[in-house]
């Protein structure tokens, strides 16, 4: 067989086919239902959203709590306490930078911030608390992006993992997150529940690098 390398790679392609050289291919036929399955359900879309992001995540092994964005601190802060978490990092998005902030330090809750020491963050952290760039509904999948605001490691590295999630930035699939109107840097994270890995067995193992529990505080309004 001659030819330059692409050619002869081409050609065995369309022998493996059974085709010759310019031979005409039938137009390739999608099943739109199959690539991009409709919601389930009827009614509101937004809530129809919510609620197959919810069952998604908690399939996957992550632990959702629903409320006002009013009690966001109030339920975030809650969690810590019950889960007997005593240091967090915390990003500089605004949003979680004042209530939670308080709520925390009246419950002796050590917090740093985005200039923690390396070590510190590794041996000392307990928590990384993230706000959610957005989710996707149809993995159950909380995207996590690096920023100015957001270090990689607050999600990365603490083995607990705490995302604050507004159910307006909830998509339905993968192809909605990349037609995304807000600009997505080059640096996201797509968390689908807790760190996963396995030996040869397939034996399944939680948390033994990265969080081993994450979880969800979805606000609304």
């Amino acid at each position: 067989m001659k030819g330059t390398a692409r050619n002869i790679f081409l050609d065995r392609i369309r022998a493996a086919l059974g085709r010759s050289p310019g031979q005409s291919v039938e137009p390739l036929v999608v099943d739109h239902d199959m690539v991009r399955p409709s919601l389930p359900g009827s009614g509101d879309e937004r809530e129809n959203l919510r609620a197959l992001f919810v069952d998604r995540a908690r399939a996957v092994g992550m632990d959702v709590l629903i409320c006002p964005r009013s009690e966001v601190a109030k339920v975030a802060a809650n969690f810590l306490t019950e889960a007997a978490i005593t240091s967090v990092q915390i990003s500089s998005d605004p949003i979680i930078e004042q209530e939670l902030v308080e709520k925390m330090n009246e419950s002796s809750i050590r917090v740093v911030g985005e200039d923690v020491e390396l070590g510190v963050l590794y041996q000392e952290i307990e928590c990384g608390i993230t706000m959610a760039k957005a989710a996707v509904a149809s993995t159950g999948s909380v995207v996590v992006t690096g920023s100015a605001q957001e270090s990689r490691l607050t999600s990365l590295v603490p083995p607990n993992h705490l995302v604050l999630l507004a159910d307006s930035r909830i998509v339905e699939d993968l192809l909605d997150l990349s037609h995304s109107p807000e600009d997505l840097p080059s640096c996201m994270t797509l968390v689908t529940g807790p760190s996963k890995t396995a030996d040869i067995e397939g034996v399944l193992i939680t948390g033994v690098h990265g969080p081993g529990r994450v979880q969800i505080v979805l606000f609304h309004g």
